[in-house]
């Protein structure tokens, strides 16, 4: 666990789900001096107020991806929306409405949660694997465009389509089971791995 996620656990208090429950004004106090990135105290305060809120709805983040009722990218667009309120600034954690990107941050987390191997946590039942798609940021693109999954020159969500849909040819059941050396190899190649 990265310094920054403990530091943040520590600021958030346990039990973290209780916590993130408790109805409040903000984490302003708690946050306050907290950065990680380009993540500021108010972005990261803004996604657990609205964690919170969905927790508060639906009980578990996976009853609530349940609760849309849809499955492929239009789930994904559904649970987005759970976490989006008028004047909540997500930035990049939680894609906009209408919004043509890739979804990284959101694919990765739906994979940590769905697989179970030495890296994925594999806690939620649902989706299944197979309904997964591809975490693309620009070292997956560049390894997608040398091997020919894509021809695109966007990290966008035409990519991580094209990307998946080219993995699924070597995995159908879980076209993320390369994921991990992928994104090893495409870092390597732009020497961004350490």
């Amino acid at each position: 666990m990265t310094k920054a996620c403990r530091d943040l656990l520590a600021r958030v208090g346990a039990p973290l789900t209780e916590r993130l429950k408790e109805p409040r004004a903000s984490w302003d106090e708690e946050l306050e001096g907290f950065v990680y990135r380009f993540f500021s105290a108010p972005r990261v305060g803004a996604l657990l107020m609205a964690v919170g809120a969905v927790l508060r709805r639906h009980g578990t983040l996976e009853a609530a991806w349940r609760s849309t009722g849809r499955r492929g990218w239009e789930a994904l667009e559904a649970f987005a929306a759970l976490f989006r309120t008028p004047g909540a600034d997500l930035g990049v954690l939680v894609p906009a409405d209408g919004s043509t990107g890739a979804a990284k941050r959101l694919n990765l987390f739906l994979r940590w949660m769905v697989r179970s191997d030495e890296l994925d946590l594999g806690l939620w039942s649902t989706p299944a694997p197979a309904e997964l798609f591809m975490p693309v940021d620009t070292h997956v693109l560049q390894w997608a465009r040398a091997e020919g999954l894509t021809a695109l020159k966007a990290a966008d969500r035409r990519a991580c389509l094209e990307i998946t849909d080219g993995l699924r040819v070597l995995a159908a059941e879980d076209p993320l089971r390369y994921d991990f050396a992928i994104t090893r190899a495409g870092m390597e190649s732009k020497n961004t791995l350490f």
